[in-house]
């Protein structure tokens, strides 16, 4: 699973308003277990992780985080995760940055990308 599993995850069970016990108990698992989970410590096996889907009424798409592929000629209706609205809006606000990364994105990300590696070193 990716990294944002767990925290969309949690987000759909604290919407539904139940404690990671509640969850566990009508999924299956034991309370550590959904700890895990939402910690990204641990992945749920094929039929938990359904139970999960169907008990917080999400799509695994929304829990995963999947991205959708657009052509330029199609229309077409996207589903965005707030992190991402909050990304874009925040970009929107800066015009002259936008502007420079809609001209070439995946140069100007790649530039970006790589002088952040060198003010955050990986560990």
């Amino acid at each position: 699973m990716n990294m944002v599993f767990g925290q969309r995850l949690k987000e759909a069970r604290k919407k539904l308003n139940l404690t990671q016990a509640e969850l566990a108990h009508i999924i299956g698992v034991k309370p550590a277990e959904v700890s895990q989970y939402e910690a990204n410590k641990r992945t749920p096996r094929w039929p938990i992780f359904n139970k999960l889907l169907d008990t917080l009424n999400i799509t695994a798409d929304e829990v995963l985080g999947r991205e959708i592929i657009v052509k330029d000629d199609e229309k077409y209706t996207i589903t965005l995760a707030k992190e991402d609205l909050q990304i874009l809006n925040q970009l929107k606000a800066k015009p002259k940055l936008y502007r420079i990364l809609l001209a070439n994105p995946e140069r100007n990300i790649q530039v970006i990308n790589n002088n952040l590696k060198h003010i955050f070193p990986e560990d």
